[in-house]
């Protein structure tokens, strides 16, 4: 698979962090999380959305009423935004130019490795992707990239 390049930025920041656990790593790489009602203008239909500001501030602004495991997820896939796709912003002022399929797909496997979620297939076996997605506490768009 062409995303394996992300595991040893994966690696890194569990090292660097000293921990694996999503809100302790917000902590030590100095991210801001703000709560906001789920009905804001700020993200409309997302769950998040990751931002960083003129002064290098970083904060992720997330739906107040996610399931906490759920909520894990959204903060992990967030976090892949900031560490994989830095160039974004540089090219932010030109959307044309960004492969959004792409760059999502790389966030939810970040999610998914840094969070240690394995899918395997014999106990999902009958499950519809709606079924795995609700018990594994993930997005359905991310189990695209397994196949069952």
């Amino acid at each position: 698979m062409g995303l394996r390049w992300i595991n040893e930025y994966i690696y890194g920041l569990i090292e660097h962090c000293k921990s694996s656990d999503i809100y302790e790593i917000y902590n030590a790489l100095n991210i801001n999380i703000k709560k906001i009602p789920k009905h804001s203008l700020m993200i409309e239909d997302n769950e998040a959305l990751y931002m960083r500001d003129y002064f290098n501030q970083e904060t992720v602004f997330i739906k107040d009423n996610l399931d906490f495991q759920y909520e894990k997820f959204v903060l992990a896939h967030e976090l892949g935004h900031a560490i994989l796709h830095t160039e974004i912003y540089q090219a932010a002022y030109n959307k044309n130019l960004i492969n959004k399929g792409k760059l999502e797909k790389q966030a939810d496997y970040f999610a998914l490795k840094l969070l240690n979620i394995e899918i395997d297939s014999i106990d999902y076996e009958g499950y519809t992707i709606e079924q795995i997605s609700k018990s594994l506490h993930v997005s359905e768009k991310s189990l695209e990239m397994y196949s069952y």
